[in-house]
């Protein structure tokens, strides 16, 4: 089980704060100063603060050796850190650099590789065969469409897994499309596959809607994703240009819920919910 937010233990009289998301710092902010009124050294670290680094610097020690990832969920693990891509919305170049595979890594069941699949064959393999005796795999952060290979599929299809891919944006949509027919081909269910979909940055309606209809027209579940730039201090705030704040919580609302929305048409969706006249406008 994930933390929500912040995780935060105290050791001895040092108090740890490990912040994942930027809009978590003014919170941050306060526990720490409230930590240090009780007599608590202070230290903070997360995604958030090695993006932000000066946020917390006069009320924390800022960063450090200190592996705060049980704290946020004791089955989750890394067996790489890094990745091979430099996707403009996402904050793991910066926080992590190029991908490193570790020698060494403890075997639990959530597996949170930034990209596992540009990792070698030798270590994709080791992995697999590390993950085979546990009796329920997910890999959480997602694998790589573009790099999925026939092999990597029929080593997922050993192991009692949750594979998550993600579509990001149009032109790769054959390559989502063909690492899901591989993932079918030997044999892994569609209700063991789950996709991602970002909408509000630098896509439109028009094309955020065909993704998500895809997936659901094969048969899967989308999980959109809403945008959220990386130094932003309020979750869900960012508007795209081409989106307004409510066609977005109504796109996130209905596709995030289609086992109790999916009985409703999702024009019918927007126009109840005064968020449809901006996609008809896309559309013309």
């Amino acid at each position: 089980m994930w933390t929500r937010g912040i995780a935060e233990w105290i050791e001895g009289r040092v108090a740890y704060l490990s912040i994942p998301f930027t809009w978590d710092l003014p919170n941050a902010y306060q526990r720490a100063v409230w930590l240090a009124a009780q007599g608590c050294y202070v230290r903070a670290g997360g995604p958030a603060v090695a993006l932000m680094p000066g946020y917390l610097a006069d009320v924390a020690e800022i960063g450090g050796d200190v592996d705060a990832l049980l704290r946020h969920n004791p089955s989750a693990t890394f067996t790489s850190r890094g990745c091979v891509r430099h996707c403009s919305f996402c904050a793991v170049p910066r926080i992590e650099g190029d991908l490193v595979e570790l020698d060494d890594w403890p075997v639990r069941p959530i597996v949170c590789d930034n990209n596992l699949l540009a990792c070698s064959v030798v270590h994709f393999d080791k992995v697999i065969d590390k993950l085979k005796p546990l009796t329920e795999i997910d890999f959480n952060q997602g694998l790589d469409a573009r790099l999925l290979t026939d092999h990597h599929a029929k080593r997922l299809s050993e192991l009692n897994c949750i594979v998550r891919l993600a579509w990001d944006a149009m032109p790769t949509e054959s390559l989502f499309t063909s690492a899901y027919e591989r993932l079918r081909k030997v044999g892994i269910p569609k209700s063991r596959i789950r996709v991602y979909v970002m909408i509000g940055y630098r896509d439109t309606p028009a094309d955020a809607l065909y993704r998500l209809e895809t997936v659901r027209g094969l048969g899967l579940y989308p999980n959109p994703m809403r945008y959220n730039p990386l130094d932003t201090m309020k979750r869900d705030s960012y508007v795209g240009e081409n989106w307004t704040d409510n066609l977005l919580r109504q796109y996130m609302r209905y596709w995030a819920n289609l086992r109790y929305t999916a009985g409703v048409q999702f024009n019918e969706w927007l126009e109840r919910n005064g968020a449809a006249e901006k996609t008809r406008e896309e559309r013309r």
